[in-house]
Formats: structure tokens, C-alpha cells, sequence
């Protein structure tokens, strides 16, 4: 708070009024500018510390979401071997299962920064340009988040024929074709996750490349 102190001396004549109140104002510009430049130096802080904060995120989740794209991979082709097995099954062939493997993989992203920094106001000190950059990076990183739990909720659908104890040859023709609409409906998540994740790969680039 900025403080206005009386004169010392007694003022005689308008003079000394009109020079006392010259000096007043020039002390109260001074103290205004000295004020503003140190608010305008601590929002650059707080907005170089966030920028640092939220691209190190966007790098660390980048690595993460290229071993989820490689996991998709890797899980597709599981899925297809399920589908071959089925195939085989309704056709009364042989078929080795033991090349199936049912594990899904969900690679954490972080936005914990991102909402820090939403929630205290540092956004408003930064460019818009730069703010719409990470808020569309993020707000794609939601939607491939939430894929990610949907298709965790068909691999714990297909999880439930592999229950202990687990015959192949026992599977029914219903249970068989049921199975198989739902491995394809885990496919189709797959799918949709590898979609989304090449577009959020290129909001994390151009997020990382402004500057």
C-alpha cells in the first residue's frame, strides 16, 4: 500500500502548496510504476514457470502415449489371433491358444500441471495463442483418457470367458459368437484409441514447438 505522509514544514502561499502537491504527484507515478513493473515481472515469473512445468508434461505424456501406440499394436494382433481361434472353434478345427494373450496397457498422462495452472490464473498471463495451443493438447488428452478406461471396460468383458479353469473346447456356439461381437467391439475401441492418439501426438508437437 502506498502511503501519503503530510509536509513537515508549514506551506506558505500558494507556491509551496502547488510545488508540495508536484512533488506528491511525482512521488505517487514513481511508487505506481515501481509497483506495476514488479506485478508485471512476477506474472512473467509465474507464466515462464508454468510454461516450463506444462511442457515437461506434454514431454514426459508424449513418451507415454508412443508406448501406448506401440502397446495398441501389440494388442490388435492379440485380438485378431482371439478372432482366428473363434473362426477355428466354429469350424471344428484345432486351434493353439496358447499364443493368446489378453493384456491391455494403459499408459498414465499427467494434466496435473495443466490444472494447476488453471486453477490459479497463470493462464491469463500468457499469449492466447500459446493458452489455445495447450488447452486444445489437453483437451484431446481427456478424450483419449477416457477411451482408454471404455476399452479397459471391454478387456474386463472378454477377461470373463478366461476365468479359471478355462476349456476351450467346452465353449458353446452362443458363447463363441458372443465372444466374437465383443472382441470385435474391443477392436473397434483399438482402433478409435490409435485414431485419437495420432491426433493428440500432433497437438503435443505443436504444443512443444511454440515458443
Amino acid at each position: 500500500m502506498i502511503e501519503v505522509h503530510p509536509p513537515e514544514e508549514k506551506i506558505h502561499g500558494v507556491r509551496d502548496f502547488l510545488l508540495h502537491l508536484f512533488t506528491i504527484t511525482i512521488g505517487l507515478l514513481i511508487a505506481l510504476g515501481l509497483e506495476a513493473g514488479v506485478e508485471r515481472w512476477h506474472h512473467h515469473h509465474l507464466q515462464e514457470e508454468a510454461n516450463v512445468n506444462l511442457r515437461q508434461e506434454i514431454h514426459d505424456n508424449r513418451k507415454q502415449l508412443a508406448a501406448s501406440h506401440a502397446a495398441i499394436g501389440e494388442e490388435k494382433d492379440n485380438l485378431t489371433k482371439v478372432l482366428a481361434f473363434l473362426d477355428a472353434h466354429a469350424a471344428g478345427k484345432p486351434y493353439d491358444i496358447r499364443s493368446i494373450t489378453l493384456s491391455y496397457t494403459m499408459p498414465p498422462l499427467s494434466d496435473a500441471s495443466w490444472k494447476t495452472a488453471s486453477a490459479t490464473g497463470v493462464l491469463s498471463y500468457m499469449q492466447y495463442d500459446r493458452v489455445q495451443q495447450y488447452a486444445t493438447a489437453y483437451h484431446l488428452q481427456d478424450e483419449f483418457m477416457q477411451l482408454q478406461k471404455e476399452t479397459l471396460g471391454q478387456y474386463l468383458r472378454l477377461q470373463s470367458y478366461v476365468i479359471a479353469g478355462f476349456d476351450p473346447d467346452k465353449l458353446t456356439a452362443t458363447q463363441a459368437q458372443t465372444a466374437g461381437v465383443d472382441v470385435r467391439q474391443a477392436m473397434a475401441y483399438l482402433v478409435a484409441m490409435d485414431q485419437v492418439g495420432d491426433g493428440l501426438e500432433k497437438r503435443y508437437e505443436e504444443a512443444l514447438a511454440a515458443k
